[in-house]
């Protein structure tokens, strides 16, 4: 994304007299800064000139998990410059869960539960009006061509309308190195099975290739995924029926990083024998539910 003049984008949101923005790095096509005003911290998110659905549902979301106590920034305001939806939100302290575990592997059991029972609370919040208007769009999100797939989520899901973050890994949580301090990047939120979110998770943590870069940091990984598991079902209940929505994962995975790596499709191959594995088991599964 081209540079963007963040300081006439934060006087079209209302801001005035002289804050000061810093540059982030940003996600593939988001535009951030740190801003500092009248003693106060701030993140400027902006978006692109299509994304103005994106920023809407962001900020509903954001409100909604913010209301029910959760750690994720508060919107103080929102607005558009030159077609471009932006928003300011509040700074989280912390750093990414990522970061952490790469300087301190020693926390990955501490962190892990913290990041599997904060993942159950969100999922265990209503979501938005906004988005449960439209509460089957997880299933069919990247997944053309795979019907026998989404017929037997629909299956499963049953119209479940639970918040789901659909982004949810070490680069999008904070903390402080004891407790997570916030959760970032709700642009993929949903309404629906949080089993969905559960698998989107795992898919990220197993064969995600810009997660797993080493064998060390494939262990500390896999270590990681338990504590997240144990987390988890501790708080929110044990993951049942969970092939087909890792398989779904999978396939959401590989699309999702497609773009990316069409010069080096061989990155996705472990992604590729993960999710074929659980579409074979997901096939077997619904075989023996009519057998039964």
């Amino acid at each position: 994304m081209a540079e963007l003049p963040a300081l006439e984008i934060l006087r079209a949101l209302g801001v005035n007299g002289a804050p000061v923005a810093t540059p982030l790095r940003g996600g593939f096509d988001m535009a951030m800064w740190r801003v500092e005003h009248e003693g106060q911290l701030y993140a400027l998110r902006v978006f692109r000139p299509d994304e103005h659905e994106e920023c809407e549902r962001e900020q509903a979301v954001m409100e909604a998990v913010h209301t029910a106590g959760l750690p994720v920034p508060r919107v103080h305001r929102a607005g558009t410059w030159q077609d471009r939806p932006a928003l300011l939100i509040s700074w989280i302290a912390g750093r990414t869960l990522g970061d952490e575990l790469l300087a301190r592997p020693w926390r990955l059991w501490l962190l892990g539960m913290a990041f599997g029972r904060t993942q159950a609370a969100i999922n265990a919040v209503e979501a938005p009006a906004l988005l449960r208007q439209r509460s089957g769009s997880w299933i069919s999100w990247r997944c053309e061509g795979e019907e026998a797939l989404q017929d037997r989520l629909c299956h499963l899901a049953a119209g479940r309308q639970a918040l789901l973050h659909l982004d949810y890994h070490p680069r999008n949580v904070l903390t402080d190195g004891r407790r997570i301090t916030g959760v970032i990047d709700w642009t993929n939120a949903r309404a629906g099975d949080p089993r969905a979110d559960a698998a989107r998770t795992i898919s990220i943590l197993r064969v995600d290739p810009l997660v797993r870069r080493s064998l060390i940091q494939w262990l500390v990984l896999s270590l990681f995924a338990l504590a997240w598991r144990v987390g988890y079902q501790r708080a929110g209940g044990r993951l049942n029926d969970m092939p087909a929505f890792y398989a779904w994962a999978g396939t959401l995975l590989q699309r999702d990083l497609a773009p990316r790596y069409q010069q080096q499709p061989r990155e996705l191959a472990p992604a590729r024998r993960w999710t074929n594995k659980w579409k074979a088991r997901a096939k077997g599964n619904k075989r023996a539910t009519r057998a039964s």
